[in-house]
């Protein structure tokens, strides 16, 4: 009988997307099971049996290079809220998250996948903290089930279209900012500056709006929060009035899914945190 996550390896098969199998528990899980790891990888129908008959319970993995996918990867593993992080970069530039594929891992991590551009040079491992660059190595396929029963939950479309999406190389491109970002060695940023212009003041404010309004279930009120924080230092600046910033916080909350009572806290609670941090300019 085939697990869930060899009929998983089929679909990715099926629309010839190569995988490859990984280690499911124990000090060396999401390792690969085979010897030449995600060089391996395939989407053979017979070889996927043979390994689904020796490895049971494996997860898969999904080969970045040979699938032309760059996947950003925000984590919360000691090093940073590499979520908070990467929405930060995405409202920097007014980026809709939603636009891409984007995966919610059992560690309640994310992967945002793109299209790897033909030609795209040696890129630099991260693009900010906890927020690291997968292109020339793998990611555990989303839909891949833990044996505990945490998954790689694809937020946003099916398995289906989404394998269907690598195989024709059809995912959205990386947008020419992150590509720039990712050929760059990452630095630590300075403290939060007040947009240059007006034209910067109104992509600053669409996109931390967008990401509130796009996050996926289980980080609405955290990113709320995150957003309440950085509207917060617009208004120490000068740059939003205070009396819009909580009314404009509090409908993005309740457009994620939140209700007005937990919308208004978390945002005034933010708010307040984020004009603190800019009067002592952090």
């Amino acid at each position: 009988m085939t697990s869930t996550n060899g009929n998983l390896a089929s679909i990715y098969a099926h629309f010839g997307v190569p995988v490859f199998p990984c280690r499911e528990a124990g000090d060396r899980a999401k390792s690969p099971y085979v010897a030449n790891g995600y060089h391996q990888a395939n989407a053979h129908p017979d070889l996927l049996k043979v390994w689904a008959s020796m490895y049971r319970g494996a997860l898969y993995g999904l080969p970045c290079a040979p699938n032309n996918l760059f996947v950003l990867d925000a984590d919360r593993h000691g090093n940073g809220d590499g979520i908070s992080n990467v929405m930060a970069v995405f409202a920097r530039y007014a980026f809709d998250c939603q636009s891409v594929p984007v995966v919610q891992t059992p560690g309640d991590g994310l992967h945002f996948l793109f299209q790897k551009p033909a030609g795209l040079g040696k890129t630099k491992g991260k693009i900010a903290e906890a927020v690291d660059v997968r292109d020339n190595g793998y990611i555990i396929a989303p839909g891949n089930t833990l044996p505990d029963g945490r998954r790689y939950t694809l937020v946003n479309g099916s398995i289906e279209q989404l394998a269907a999406a690598i195989a024709s190389r059809s995912l959205p491109l990386m947008p020419e900012w992150l590509v720039a970002m990712a050929l760059q060695p990452y630095r630590a940023p300075a403290s939060l500056q007040a947009p240059a212009n007006a034209e910067a003041a109104t992509n600053q404010l669409r996109g931390l709006v967008q990401a509130v309004i796009g996050a996926p279930s289980g980080n609405r009120n955290r990113l709320l929060y995150w957003a309440a924080c950085r509207l917060g230092g617009l208004v120490s600046h000068g740059i939003v009035a205070d009396e819009a910033a909580l009314p404009l916080l509090i409908e993005a909350g309740q457009q994620a899914g939140l209700g007005i009572g937990e919308a208004t806290a978390t945002a005034l609670s933010g708010l307040r945190q984020g004009q603190m941090d800019a009067a002592h300019g952090r």
